[in-house]
C-alpha cells in the first residue's frame, strides 16, 4: 500500500474541516488556520518525547486497574493536551473573534490526531500479521477518524475556551480538567479489547457538549459585558447632561 496515499488518508479530516471554517465562516484567517494545522502536528513529537520517560516510572509499569486508569488521564490526557495548549497559547490572537480562535483549536486538535493516527497506520503496515492486508490498515484509519480525532478536536477545542476566558479574566480551569479527563478516559476504554471499549463513545459525546456548554456561556458572558459597558456609557451621559 503507498505511503503517501495512507498519510494524505489521515489528513483528510484536517482539509475538510479546514475547508469547511474557511467557506461557512464570516472571517477568513487562512494563516491562522494554517499555523493552526502545523502547529497540531508540531505537538506530537515534545509530547511523545515526554511520555518515553513517563513510561519508565513504576507506576506506569504497573498493570493494575488503578494505574492502567491513571497511566491514560496523565499519559495521554494531560501530556497531550497540555502541549496542546502550549501551542494554542503560542498562536497569534490578535483581531481573532471566540468563533474564529475555537475554530483555530479544533483545527489544531484534528491536526494532532491526524498525525497520530498516520503513526499508527505506518506501525500497521511493518507488522508482518496485517502487512498484506491493507482493509485493515483502511479500517483502522476510519476508525480513528471518528473516534481518537474526533476526542482530539473536542478537547483541544475546550482547551482553546479555557485560553480565550482566561485571557478576560475568568479563570475556568474547569474547562482544561474537562479537556484532560475526558481524553484520559477515551484512551482507557478504548485500550479493551471487549465491549467494554464500546464506553469510549461517552467521553467523545462528552466533550463536544462540553465545548457547546463552555462555548455558549462564553458568548453570553461577552454580550453581558457589552450590555454592562452600555449602561455605563449611558449613565455617564446622563451625569454630564445634568451638569
Amino acid at each position: 500500500m503507498n505511503v503517501s496515499f495512507l498519510f494524505a488518508l489521515c489528513l483528510l479530516p484536517v482539509a475538510a474541516f479546514f475547508s469547511i471554517f474557511i467557506l461557512a465562516g464570516r472571517e477568513r484567517p487562512v494563516f491562522r488556520y494554517l499555523i493552526s494545522c502545523l502547529f497540531g502536528i508540531l505537538t506530537l513529537a515534545p509530547a511523545s518525547f515526554l511520555q518515553f520517560f513517563v513510561l519508565r516510572l513504576p507506576i506506569f509499569s504497573a498493570n493494575t486497574f488503578f494505574s492502567v486508569l491513571v497511566t491514560a488521564i496523565i499519559f495521554n490526557g494531560l501530556i497531550e493536551e497540555g502541549f496542546k495548549l502550549l501551542f494554542l497559547i503560542l498562536l497569534p490572537k490578535r483581531n481573532l473573534t471566540l468563533a474564529t480562535f475555537f475554530c483555530c483549536s479544533i483545527l489544531l486538535g484534528i491536526a494532532s490526531g491526524s498525525v497520530e493516527t498516520a503513526v499508527y497506520a505506518l506501525s500497521g503496515l511493518q507488522k508482518s500479521s496485517i502487512m498484506y492486508d491493507p482493509n485493515r490498515i483502511l479500517g483502522l484509519i476510519f476508525l480513528r477518524m471518528f473516534s481518537s480525532q474526533a476526542i482530539h478536536a473536542f478537547c483541544a477545542g475546550l482547551s482553546g475556551i479555557f485560553i480565550w476566558s482566561s485571557r478576560r479574566g475568568l479563570r475556568h480551569s474547569v474547562i482544561f480538567v474537562y479537556a484532560v479527563a475526558l481524553h484520559g478516559f477515551f484512551n482507557f476504554f478504548a485500550a479493551f479489547d471487549s465491549r467494554i471499549r464500546l464506553f469510549a463513545l461517552v467521553p467523545i459525546l462528552l466533550g463536544a457538549l462540553e465545548c457547546r456548554i463552555w462555548y455558549k456561556k462564553e458568548q453570553e458572558s461577552k454580550i453581558e459585558k457589552i450590555d454592562e459597558n452600555s449602561q455605563k456609557i449611558s449613565k455617564n451621559q446622563l451625569t454630564e447632561e445634568k451638569k
